[in-house]
């Protein structure tokens, strides 16, 4: 081999230590990606737990990955193992949400849209994110309407099926999942008298609707509340919804507040 074809052959193909890193590399992404699927899979399931089994058949992934990889999200707290041998989330997993700066990314995604909902419709404007069996308000917007509907608090947290975005939200529950979420919380339900047959028809006329609408909300008369529920990524879930007066609440304003929250919805990328 002369001089040019030496050349040639360096300037064409990868050395050995950069081929062997570029597998590292895409060996390590798989690796994380992989963790991250199944950190996905046990937060769906962590009410009741998940047994390592259950993650290699939802996953697909061979016995011996799987434990490996679960058995580094538990050393790091991402990741709890009880004496059951349930995976749930740990402690780590919970406290990074904490640290997010001000304002958060979420309010920084929302804030903007729920400005001109709030602009345009003239209503009071609320973020409500599900948190386990609740919906917690992590936004709230005053419309340009001289009267301010103030029904929910930021911070403030109801169970889903109460209030309009928790009504809201159960559009996006299959009937299971609000049975077991009834069962946990059945007294407080029936302290709003709530029972599972009422929970299951809301949720039914909410997913026919495609949007929630209620009267006389929180038991004040004269108020009126609408809303639309959002998945986020595989398991966030949360919803939009406005407070106004029931007198200026006609169905032609209803399609309007629809049309308009749903565009904006469908503006962040999200599945209303």
């Amino acid at each position: 081999m002369n001089f040019s074809d030496h050349f040639t052959a360096d300037a064409s193909a990868p050395d050995a230590d950069t081929a062997s890193t570029a597998g590292e590399q895409v060996r390590g992404a798989q690796s994380v990606r992989r963790a991250l699927q199944l950190l996905r899979r046990v937060a769906k399931c962590n009410d009741q737990g998940i047994k390592l089994a259950d993650l290699v058949r939802a996953e697909g992934l061979d016995r011996a990955t799987t434990y490996r990889l679960m058995t580094c999200l538990v050393e790091e707290q991402f990741i709890d193992r009880d004496s059951e041998h349930l995976y749930r989330l740990g402690p780590e997993a919970v406290l990074l949400g904490s640290l997010l700066p001000q304002p958060t990314p979420l309010l920084r995604r929302f804030v903007p849209m729920m400005k001109r909902v709030g602009r345009i419709g003239g209503d009071t404007t609320f973020l409500m994110m599900r948190q386990g069996d609740f919906v917690y308000c992590a936004h709230r917007e005053e419309g340009s309407s001289p009267i301010k509907i103030l029904t929910t608090n930021i911070g403030q947290r109801r169970l889903i099926g109460t209030g309009t975005g928790g009504t809201a939200v159960l559009a996006l529950m299959d009937d299971a999942e609000i049975a077991a979420t009834f069962a946990r919380n059945a007294a407080a339900y029936a302290e709003q008298g709530m029972t599972l047959d009422k929970l299951h028809a809301m949720g039914m006329a909410v997913r026919e609707q495609g949007c929630c609408v209620v009267f006389d909300s929180f038991g004040e008369v004269g108020v009126a509340g609408f809303g639309i529920a959002f998945r986020m990524s595989d398991h966030g879930m949360g919803a939009v919804s406005i407070a106004t007066l029931t007198a200026r609440f006609g169905f032609e304003r209803q399609h309007k507040m629809r049309q308009l929250i749903a565009t904006e919805l469908r503006g962040l990328g999200l599945q209303a």
